[in-house]
């Protein structure tokens, strides 16, 4: 008779997630993985792979759960300046729970491995590659509605929030107070109404 797995690896995929999430790569130990899941070491390494690979599938996870909703207004081909601080309205409320300290799961992995493992700076950099472009071409239609001057340099105001959006991650994980938070990205975002 086959052997059955004891667990669900969608639900073990996300509470892994969780984990590197909250504890970061280094700090997060296989025993810890294996309970937090529910799953065996063997079921563990069947299913995902390694330590390794389960971290990998967990930051597509991240990407899938958490980022898809937050960008997805953005996705639409009209999104323009509302979007923009819709969105930044969502990276707030994500890291609005107090004492949570998570940050964001790409901001994290792009401190602690992007030097060392590229496959993981591989999906870092598509993240912020894809934040970027939705960024960017929401502030081109930003400035043919004219909401913002015509001479405005688009990729490097895209850069601007791009880095506003990853710092206030940055700050969130230090643990920053909202309010300072807030006004930062505030400033930030002067000139979209």
């Amino acid at each position: 008779m086959p052997r059955t797995k004891a667990f669900q690896p969608a639900e073990a995929l996300d509470r892994a997630m969780q984990l590197f999430w909250h504890r970061g790569y280094a700090a997060t130990a296989l025993d810890q993985l294996v309970r937090r899941t529910g799953a065996s070491r063997y079921g563990l390494y069947a299913t995902f792979g390694g330590k390794r690979d389960l971290f990998l599938a967990s930051l597509e996870r991240y990407s899938q759960a958490v980022m898809d909703p937050m960008l997805e207004p953005l996705e639409a081909a009209p999104a323009s300046a509302a979007e923009i601080r819709a969105f930044f309205d969502r990276v707030l409320a994500l890291i609005r729970n107090p004492g949570d300290g998570r940050g964001c799961l790409m901001c994290n992995t792009a401190f602690e491995r992007a030097a060392l493992d590229a496959a993981a700076a591989r999906r870092v950099r598509r993240h912020f590659h894809r934040v970027r472009r939705l960024l960017a071409r929401a502030l081109t239609n930003a400035r043919r509605d004219g909401v913002l001057p015509h001479d405005l340099a688009v990729p490097a105001y895209a850069d601007h929030l791009l880095g506003a959006a990853d710092g206030s991650f940055l700050l969130a994980r230090s643990g920053m107070p909202l309010v300072l938070i807030r006004r930062f990205l505030d400033s930030a975002l002067r000139g979209l109404t």
